[in-house]
């Protein structure tokens, strides 16, 4: 089941779709429960769903030992499923029962790729967070003192 339309315009992700483009993206965005101890991502294994957090606490894991938890109505989980080489980073896992909604990542590039204004309006909002995560699976980035990312 799709997710309703004033759902997405309360997320940040998708605050600056018009009406239209949020009709358009609607279909591709379903609403999933997560169980306390889920594993969303694996590090390393194909990028295949993007996750946007309603609720719950999750914490993602990289391979030096570094981590970031996530609790915050908004945050998101998985932007490999949009960058090369679509590949997860990192490992995420519920830490609490919760909700998410799960966009397919092979339908969420083709959105971004293919509705322009859509995907700058929503590349806008996820690079500020690639950016900030960086330095936590990127051993290069940490060294150029990039500065740390917090939780969101």
């Amino acid at each position: 089941m799709p997710t309703d339309i004033q759902t997405l315009k309360s997320l940040g992700l998708f605050e600056e779709l018009t009406p239209e483009e949020l009709n358009r993206v609607a279909p591709i965005i379903h609403p999933m429960k997560v169980g306390e101890g889920e594993i969303l991502t694996q590090r390393g294994e194909p990028a295949t769903v993007f996750y946007v957090v309603l609720k719950g606490n999750f914490i993602i894991s990289f391979k030096d030992g570094r981590a970031f938890t996530l609790h915050e109505r908004g945050d998101i989980i998985g932007w490999s499923t949009i960058v090369t080489p679509f590949r997860y980073t990192g490992t995420a896992v519920a830490l609490t029962d919760g909700e998410a909604l799960t966009l397919q990542g092979d339908d969420f590039l083709q959105t971004i790729q293919g509705e322009s204004s859509i995907g700058d309006k929503i590349m806008k909002k996820i690079n500020p967070i690639i950016a900030e995560r960086v330095p936590y699976f990127s051993r290069d980035a940490a060294r150029r003192d990039l500065p740390p990312a917090g939780a969101e």
